[in-house]
Formats: C-alpha cells, sequence, structure tokens
C-alpha cells in the first residue's frame, strides 16, 4: 500500500510500534529511520499484530490546533493509548492515524477524537468525537472524523460563537488577534483574555470604598473604572464619620485619630503639664468642655485654704480661696487672724475687756469683770435732747448737738462747754469732729456749722443752704478727714440732696450740691475715700428702706436694695471697712453689707421684757462683724454678738446716737442730755 506524502509523514504518530514486514518499502524505510515506533531492531512487528485502523480527520477554518486521538479495547476499557497530533498548519486539510492493536486487545477498538486549539498543550474544546471499528487481521480500515472551528484572526483559538457544525473555542473576539485566552489582561475596555472581563486586568487601578461621604475612603477596592460610592484617595480611619478624613486639623479632643495621621489629639497638648484653675500641677487631657481640655490635677496635689488681710491689722485670716499655691499675692497657707472684719481680733492680741474675742482663743472676755456703762444725766438741762455725739483724740473729747444745743466735752478737764452765742443755736441733727477737733452740725432749714474748740471767739460759722418749698432738712453729716488740707464733709437731706463741704468752708463756692437722690436720706457713713460713702433712708417711690453708694467723685449715687419688704427708714449707717457695712432703722432691723454679696438682714431686733413691739434702731456702730452696737426706741442699747442680740445698757431715757473709736471707748447720747459711756478696763491678773 503506497502511501500519500502527507500520510507518510504521519505515520510516526501512530498508536503502537508499526509491524515493518507488513509495510511497503516506504514504510519500511520509515521504520528504519524511527526504529522506536516499530518493533524490533530487524523490522519485525513484535508485540504487535493484524491490520490497523487508519483514523483520518478532516478539518476547515482554522491553521493552528492539535487533535487527541485516543484508541480503547472495547472489551477492556484498561487497554487505552493517545496520542496528539499536531495540525500541519493549513486553514483546511486532514492528518491520519493509523491504529494498532496489540496481541493481548481484542479486535473491536473504541477510536475517540477531541480538538485542542493552539497546540497539543492547549485545552480540549468541542465535544469529542467517537467510533467503533474492528481492527482488520491484515490491511487498513479507514475510520474518518471531520471537524470545523473558526479562527479567523489565526491567534491558534476558536471562535467563541455557537453556530451549528462549529466547533466553539474560547476567542470572545475572532477577529482579533490581540483578544484571546492567552492575552494579558490590561485595562482598555474589552475582555483581553476572555475570562471575567477586566476584573483580572494586571494594571487595574486602586479606588476606595466612601461610606461617610467625605471624599476619603477606607476599603480598598481594584478596577479598572471607578466604582460607585469610591474615591480616589483612601487613607480615611473612620469612614462612619465625615469630619473624621485626612488632610485636615485635629478638631476633637477625643482619644481618637481625627485627621487619620496615626496620632491622637495632636493638637490639643494631650500629657503636657499645665496648672489648674486652683493653680496645682497637672497634665492636659481630653474634657467635655467648650476648650475640649482640662487640666488635670495630679494625685501627688493637695489644694489648701489660703488666707490673706482683709480688714488692715496686718495678719491675715480671710480665705481667699482654695489653691496648690496662694491665689493672690501674699496669701499664706495658715490663718493668722480668725474675725477679718475687725482690727481688734486676731490670733496672739491681748485679750480687752470689750465683747470681743481679742486673741481668737474662742472666748468672749476671759479674765474680764462684768462691763458697765457710766451714766451723766442732764449735763445740759434734764428737759433738752442730744440728737449726736462726735468724738474726737481717740475718744477723750468730744461734741454734742442737739435743737439749739452745741457744747464740747473733755474727760481730762471735767465740765462742758457749752457755745451759746446764737450762730451756735440752730435745730440740730447730726454732728461730725475731726481728728483735730473742728464740728460740723448740720440741722433743719438748710443749716450747717462749724468751729473749732480752741477758737477764742464764742461765734460759729453758720451758712444756710438756699431752701425752697422742698425744704433741706439735713439729717447726717460725714467728713473725710485731712491732717493737712482739713476735712471734706458730705451732709444729707430729706429731699435727697447731698451737699459737700470743703475746706477752707468760708467760701460760697466751698460748700456746693454735688447731688440728689429720690430718697429721704437720714443718714451717711464711710472711710477715708468718696467712693466708700453710704447714705441711707427711705425711697421716695415706695418707702421702702434703701441705701445709695457714691462713686469716686461723689456726683453718682447708685441705688442699692437692703431687701426690705415693708414701709421703713434706715436712720443709721456705719461702713466698718472695704468688706462690711451696717445699716439699722424701722422695725429692729440691722442690714450687714459683705463685699460682692451685697446686703443681707441680721436677725431681727426682739422685743424686749415688758414691751409690747419690736424698738426701733436710731443709730448704729460696729467694730466687728460679731461686734455690732445699737441704740432704741426701746431705751436700750443693744449688742450684736455674730448670732443673736442682748441688751448691754437700759437707759431712763431715749438715747439717739451712738460713737467710738474703738470697741473699748464707747458714748451714746440722748434725751434728757444724757451721755451714757463704756470704758473698758484690763482683764483681772490671773
Amino acid at each position: 500500500m503506497n502511501l500519500h506524502p502527507l500520510r507518510a509523514a504521519l505515520v510516526m504518530f501512530v498508536l503502537a510500534s508499526v509491524a515493518c514486514a507488513d509495510f511497503d518499502l516506504e514504510k519500511q524505510k520509515l521504520c528504519k529511520q524511527l526504529p522506536e515506533r516499530c518493533g524490533d531492531a530487524d523490522g519485525s512487528m513484535g508485540d504487535w499484530t493484524g491490520g490497523a485502523l487508519n483514523v483520518t480527520l478532516g478539518y476547515s477554518g482554522f491553521t493552528r490546533g492539535c487533535v487527541t486521538v485516543t484508541a480503547t479495547d472495547a472489551e477492556n476499557a484498561g487497554n487505552t493509548n493517545s496520542l496528539d497530533v499536531a495540525l500541519p498548519g493549513k486553514k483546511a486539510g486532514t492528518v491520519s492515524v493509523m491504529v494498532f492493536r496489540k496481541k493481548t486487545w481484542g479486535r473491536a477498538l473504541s477510536v475517540t477524537t477531541q480538538l485542542r486549539e493552539v497546540d497539543c498543550s492547549g485545552p480540549l474544546v468541542g465535544d469529542p468525537q467517537k467510533a467503533r471499528a474492528q481492527v482488520p487481521e491484515e490491511g487498513t480500515l479507514d475510520v474518518p472524523f471531520t471537524v470545523r472551528a473558526n479562527d479567523a484572526d489565526g491567534d491558534g483559538f476558536f471562535s467563541s460563537d455557537d453556530a451549528e457544525g462549529v466547533v466553539s473555542g474560547t476567542d470572545c473576539k475572532d477577529g482579533d488577534h490581540t483578544v484571546n485566552p492567552s492575552a494579558t489582561e490590561v485595562c482598555n475596555g474589552q475582555d483581553d483574555n476572555c475570562t471575567l472581563g477586566e476584573s483580572d486586568a494586571i494594571d487595574k487601578l486602586s479606588w476606595y470604598t466612601d461610606v461617610d461621604g467625605d471624599g476619603y475612603g477606607s476599603t480598598q477596592v481594584e478596577a479598572c473604572t471607578q466604582p460607585t460610592g469610591t474615591v480616589a484617595t483612601g487613607w480615611d480611619c473612620n469612614d462612619g464619620d465625615p469630619q473624621v478624613r485626612p488632610g485636615r486639623a485635629e478638631f476633637r479632643c477625643d482619644g481618637k485619630d481625627d485627621n487619620c495621621n496615626g496620632i491622637n489629639d495632636e493638637d490639643f497638648g494631650v500629657d503636657n503639664n499645665c496648672e489648674d484653675d486652683l493653680r496645682c500641677a497637672g497634665k492636659i487631657a481630653c474634657a467635655s468642655t467648650p476648650s475640649q481640655t482640662a487640666c488635670v490635677r495630679l494625685p501627688s496635689e493637695n489644694p489648701v485654704v489660703w488666707y490673706v488681710d482683709g480688714d488692715g491689722d496686718g495678719f491675715r485670716g480671710q480665705a481667699a480661696g482654695l489653691g496648690c499655691e496662694s491665689p493672690v499675692v501674699g496669701g499664706v497657707s495658715q490663718s493668722e487672724d480668725c474675725d477679718e472684719s475687725s482690727v481688734y481680733v486676731r490670733i496672739g492680741l491681748t485679750e480687752a475687756c470689750d465683747r470681743l474675742d481679742n486673741n481668737c482663743s474662742g472666748v468672749v472676755d476671759e479674765g474680764c469683770a462684768p462691763l458697765t456703762w457710766t451714766t451723766d444725766a442732764g449735763v445740759l438741762g434734764p428737759a433738752d435732747r442730744l440728737n449726736s455725739i462726735a468724738l474726737y483724740d481717740q475718744g477723750q473729747k468730744g461734741w454734742i448737738a442737739g435743737p439749739n444745743k452745741l457744747a464740747h466735752l473733755d474727760s481730762a478737764s471735767p465740765g462742758i462747754k457749752e457755745f451759746t452765742d446764737g450762730s451756735c443755736r440752730k435745730p440740730w441733727n447730726a454732728a461730725w469732729a475731726s481728728q483735730d477737733g473742728r464740728v460740723f452740725v448740720v440741722g433743719e432749714d438748710g443749716w450747717l456749722s462749724t468751729r473749732k474748740f480752741v477758737e477764742a471767739n464764742e461765734e460759729c460759722f453758720t451758712p444756710q443752704v438756699p431752701t425752697d418749698k422742698n425744704n433741706t432738712d439735713f439729717n447726717g453729716v460725714f467728713g473725710i478727714d485731712d491732717p493737712v488740707l482739713g476735712a471734706t464733709v458730705f451732709a444729707v437731706a430729706s429731699n435727697g440732696k447731698i451737699y459737700r463741704w470743703a475746706p477752707p468752708y468760708f467760701s460760697a463756692s466751698d460748700l456746693i450740691e454735688i447731688a440728689q437722690v429720690p430718697a429721704n436720706l437720714r443718714a451717711i457713713g464711710g472711710l477715708k475715700s468718696v467712693d466708700s460713702l453710704i447714705a441711707v433712708g427711705n425711697a421716695n417711690a415706695d418707702l421702702k428702706a434703701q441705701a445709695y453708694r457714691a462713686n469716686s467723685t461723689g456726683a453718682t449715687w447708685t441705688a442699692e436694695s437692703l431687701g426690705v419688704s415693708a414701709t421703713a427708714f434706715m436712720r443709721g449707717v456705719h461702713v466698718l471697712n472695704g468688706h462690711y457695712a451696717y445699716a439699722a432703722g424701722d422695725n429692729g432691723r440691722v442690714y450687714e453689707w459683705t463685699g460682692g454679696a451685697g446686703w443681707k438682714a441680721l436677725p431681727q431686733l426682739p422685743i424686749p421684757n415688758g414691751g409690747t413691739a419690736v424698738p426701733e434702731i436710731l443709730d448704729v456702730l460696729s467694730f466687728s462683724k460679731n461686734g455690732t452696737y445699737a441704740v432704741t426706741t426701746a431705751n436700750t442699747i443693744a449688742f450684736f454678738n455674730g448670732s443673736t442680740w442682748s441688751t448691754v445698757h437700759t437707759a431712763a431715757q431715749t438715747l439717739r446716737s451712738l460713737d467710738g473709736p474703738r470697741p473699748t471707748r464707747i458714748t451714746a447720747a440722748g434725751d434728757g442730755s444724757t451721755v451714757v459711756n463704756f470704758t473698758a478696763l484690763a482683764p483681772l491678773a490671773p
């Protein structure tokens, strides 16, 4: 049997060794060239026997590919063998394979052919074709197969179009040789390798899911085109909060990273050293405050109360606040004074017999005999009334005044000097004395007067302010002493007018009206500056007790409510120091002013034994928050010890005025020209 040259070239792919003795000359030549494909070296058939099957595969539509031919013993499936036959590179043609059988095989064989793309290592495509044939005892039997596939672009991969009679391959775009399953997938808008679209592209871009919509994403997603809900920028460390994102300032102190730079709260100085409000050392920490941070005190820091000198006695006992350091200059952490309202009380001071705990021992007047008052009745006449007493020279000297009465007192020279000149006899309501002995008296119908005791003449300098239908009846007077220039005096009247009388007192320009308030003013008191002055009375609008405080020039007086609910007059006022003042008047009431806390009512004066009503208070004098005196319409001198009132003296007639330079020297004056004196004695020796 002569072989076609093409077929002769393919005989090398037979499934078993060729029996060279049964072949023609061409076959014998081939066996000699490829003895491993034949039986023995001498050309015998060896284990092979009989004729052969000539398996042919006709193909069209492609040039590259491979056919896998498998022969299996129909009676024993374990007897099988396969051979891959590469196509010869033509777009249509036929390949043949000679199939022999071994002596141990049956004669009936099952032959299967299946196409592969590209080459013999390529993927199987299409369905396998099967045929059953009987191997002849000699000669050949043709077993034909045909297959059609499309490879228009010649890349070795068949079109994936599913057409009848055409093997469907894996090339999803058979018109473009760059698109096939072996191509590298890149982002170009097409499926280069015919698998999974562009999802397996090697040059996909990175995108990031942006859950909170702040323009920064978190979870990375690789894709050729931007997926919905993603952004180009990542690094969002909290994709559930649109305020947290890279590239912004740290805006919350919360122990978290707000700008995704890997650092928490870097703009808030957390853990830096600091001082808290009490000047205690601490560390800055996050807090729920407008500033978002707070200074957290170190456990070793223990604030204490600091004390300053509030009453000016040089010893510090007024609490200035808590702190690890003093909140004010000069504070001390141990109190030196148990009563910062009084210069007459402090730790270490000698105890005096004055109803005060001078030495802060907790006991008042230890070692003292019962305190008594002396009375001088009728010093000017039993029918005369004294409305005011004003002491000077540490209480050794003083002036008394009343309706048409003005007299001088001197404890060193027994007796009273009364000034009887008509210029000195006016309806006086109040008096004040400077420390050089000059007296200032004021009274009804706008009268004022002044003189010194040492002047040779008997006359007083007595001007009268202009009066009209609203007569200026002066009720109170107070002066700011100046040992060089002389005292400047302020007088208040029932029509609310306030006058200032300045040295040398004798010119019309020395006495001027400086202000008027809508009130009936009854008394005035102060310290050594104009802005310490307080005038009291009752307001015209509702007739309730009212206080008025001067500014630094005295041109403006600001009303201050005492909290009085009933109609009442305040008839006396005493400014103890810059932190305490007292106003007293109707209904047995005394009001205490304590700096920024304003005014508050002290306990009401009790009804005296045998009385039926609370007495009125006519004047008030204070040396401490625990030592305030008042003269009352019950003919008594009452004393307030900081918690309760007690009666320390009962007079035969009403006392109307109180004065005293210190708690050991106090004088009162009143009806029947009565003068009552208290002078403390030293404690008894132990």
